[in-house]
């Protein structure tokens, strides 16, 4: 290998000899009698040889130095981890070996540097991690949001709560949860002193929420305003609402059916009396009147009767495991010095009851039992029957008759007189009565509402892993600056992105190929959200080609009865609304949503960014701009390749990479990105399909 200045030197040589060369052919020719004019041809296509030599030869050397320049960037701001490859031309090499070296050693001393900031850093995550840990286990439904409006933190319990991901998200707008008119009354009236919480009720589609609104400030800096925001606590009163409105038709229902009989009962008495020279036959009309009438008002105190939930106050009934119900009860009863048994579970059981009120009502009852009957050991047996529980306290022994059991019923609990145990009973909307299972076995018998799956399921805590905690929150949102009104003018490092691929049945949607599924991730704030994706498979009403399901593994099978595009976009719009939309090779994914949005009604009018536009921006002098050389060159692990979420996920990394680099090139806004994207030769042919 020759070193740089014997190089030079033989470049410069070799250009002397060319032009002493030339020269002496020319004056040759000149002495010889040629024309002068075909001599100066000739000169001038000599020197276009030179010229054209010596462009070739610095043009070579300067785009290995731009391509070693821009994969140094990448190295110094991006992927530390990165190395350089080494040039073909020999002059360049020990500058990419030395490149090499002082990145090792660059790498080795960020590690060392990271070690020692990690535990400065370790207190500080662990508190934010802690506070996600128990938000994400609290069963109540809390949103936090900055004064904007812009959720920065929700738990798992508000995410069942609104069951929908295109409204519920960071850096989401929480209107489109809840009325902005009720918190923004609620913010004004916590900030002007009102006592919080302010409380009110809302309506999220067939829901009613009760919310309540506690603000939350943030110090700041002298002379600058605190960063604030509020609280919302969430609670679905749909249950209790719709049983009130039940409870309020049947006990009007039972009125005007009970005045309407009363009166012609009233009006057929009235004339028997007042008409005494009436006829036997008339007088019987009247009486036939009355009973009539009577078994009306007889038939609906049993249906009324037969439907005791219809007037059950559940306000203090919750979702409760039968097994911690039988548990409360066991301790109860042992407590109050009753021998007990419990029977396991033969699967998993839910109740909506208050088992402390239940338990108390089983105590009283088993210490009658024993005083009257001799009940000693109890045996609780706890099984479902149709729409409810059947909790049995059992015994050796005979039942007492149901008489006595009725007065014990009506008896106080407890010396303060509170409540008795019918009341506990109509509480749950439950009967308790006693009986015999055979000659040597009684039981006290007790039926209680079951929960229903979804609201237990919505209600239940859900066990969220520890390292996708941080992803429900974002407390740098609480410093989010106001944005500009213009689109262009909006930094990249303070918008949101709906990072979105797709799937297809071929590569040519003007020849009929489409959609198979959509994959989408949203970027925030710098980070990668991997709890709010969005992915769906599409029927594209027409066969899956083998050829195609070999890359994705979309076979015709899987998309059977799946959603159609028209059906799908909507969902998409609304996941994505608010967003930059961020793709690889994005213009392919645009040509087929574009061919769904006559159809479908929907319009993606929003900016769109390509990765690969963005990177071959930034570095021009690389040839290779596909998904897998680019995550190579910026550390992105390729997981779940030729998937739709799969991709979104790899290129949402990559982008976030892309972000930095554009970031040290002063490249800090949208218009910015988008300009740069378009000043590519690729952007320049596919013009039409990048919309800024």
């Amino acid at each position: 290998m020759r070193s740089l200045p014997g190089r030079a030197t033989l470049a410069v040589a070799a250009v002397t000899a060319y032009v002493v060369a030339v020269g002496a052919g020319l004056t040759a020719l000149l002495l010889s009698g040629t024309d002068e004019v075909a001599v100066g041809v000739l000169a001038v296509i000599a020197s276009v040889g030179l010229v054209a030599g010596l462009t070739a030869l610095l043009g070579r050397t300067a785009r290995t130095v731009r391509r070693l320049t821009g994969d140094t960037g990448v190295i110094a701001d991006a992927n530390i981890s990165h190395r350089l490859d080494a040039p073909t031309s020999g002059e360049l090499e020990p500058l990419a070996a030395a490149v090499n070296r002082l990145a090792e050693a660059r790498e080795s001393a960020v590690a060392g540097a990271a070690e020692q900031a990690e535990a400065g850093r370790r207190d500080v995550e662990a508190e934010r991690t802690r506070l996600a840990a128990l938000m994400a286990q609290l069963t109540v439904a809390v949103v936090v949001c900055n004064r904007e409006g812009r959720i920065l933190l929700y738990n798992q319990a508000a995410r069942s709560l609104v069951d929908d991901a295109t409204l519920l998200g960071l850096g989401r707008s929480v209107f489109g949860v809840v009325d902005r008119g009720l918190v923004a009354h609620a913010y004004d009236r916590l900030r002007s002193g009102a006592e919080p919480p302010y409380t009110a009720t809302t309506l999220h589609r067939d829901r009613q929420i009760r919310v309540q609104v506690t603000l939350v400030r943030e110090p700041a800096p002298v002379g600058e305003e605190p960063g604030s925001g509020f609280v919302l606590v969430l609670e679905d009163l749909t249950r209790q609402v719709r049983a009130g409105d039940r409870r309020e038709r049947v006990l009007r229902q039972l009125t005007e059916g009970t005045r309407a009989s009363l009166g012609s009962i009233r009006a057929a008495a009235e004339s028997v009396l007042e008409f005494a020279e009436s006829t036997a036959d008339e007088r019987r009309r009247f009486l036939e009147i009355i009973r009539q009438e009577a078994d009306v008002l007889g038939r609906r105190i049993e249906d009324l009767a037969a439907e005791p939930a219809a007037l059950a106050d559940d306000r203090l009934l919750t979702e409760i495991a039968g097994e911690d119900v039988l548990t409360i009860i066991r301790n109860e009863l042992e407590r109050s010095g009753t021998e007990c048994a419990q029977q396991p579970l033969a699967g998993d059981l839910w109740l909506r009851a208050d088992g402390h009120a239940v338990a108390r009502a089983l105590v009283h009852l088993a210490t009658r039992l024993e005083e009257s009957v001799g009940a000693g050991r109890l045996t609780l047996v706890l099984t479902t029957a149709g729409r409810h529980g059947q909790l049995d306290a059992r015994w050796s022994g005979r039942a007492p008759l149901t008489s006595v059991v009725d007065g014990w019923l009506d008896a106080p609990l407890d010396e303060a007189g509170s409540s008795t145990a019918r009341e506990v009973a109509d509480r749950h909307g439950a009967e308790i009565w006693c009986g015999e299972l055979d000659a040597d076995t009684a039981y006290l018998r007790m039926l209680l509402p079951l929960a229903e799956g979804a609201e237990r399921a919505a209600a239940a805590p859900s066990h969220v892993e520890t390292t996708s905690r941080p992803e429900f929150y974002d407390f740098d949102l609480f410093t989010a600056r106001p944005q500009p009104a213009d689109l262009a003018d909006q930094r990249l490092d303070e918008m949101a992105f709906t990072v979105f691929d797709t799937e297809t049945t071929g590569l040519d949607p003007d020849g009929g190929d489409r959609i198979v599924s959509i994959g989408a991730v949203r970027v925030v704030n710098g980070r990668v959200l991997r709890q709010e994706t969005f992915e769906r498979l599409v029927q594209p009403g027409r066969t899956v080609p083998a050829a195609s399901t070999v890359f994705h593994g979309i076979t015709a099978e899987m998309v059977e009865g799946q959603p159609t595009i028209d059906e799908v976009l909507p969902a998409f719009a609304r996941f994505c609304e608010d967003t930059v939309l961020v793709g690889h090779n994005v213009s392919f994914d645009l040509q087929f949503l574009k061919m769904a949005e006559t159809s479908s009604g929907i319009e993606l009018d929003q900016p769109a960014l390509d990765t690969l536009l963005l990177h071959a921006a930034l570095h021009p002098d690389h040839e290779d701009h596909t998904l897998e050389a680019i995550a190579n060159r910026l550390g992105v692990s390729v997981v779940g390749r030729h998937t739709a979420l799969g991709d979104a996920l790899v290129t949402a990394e990559i982008f976030v990479g892309l972000c930095t680099l554009l970031r040290r090139r002063g490249i800090v806004t949208l218009g910015a990105a988008l300009t740069a994207s378009r000043s590519t030769f690729r952007a320049r042919v596919d013009e039409k399909l990048y919309r800024g």
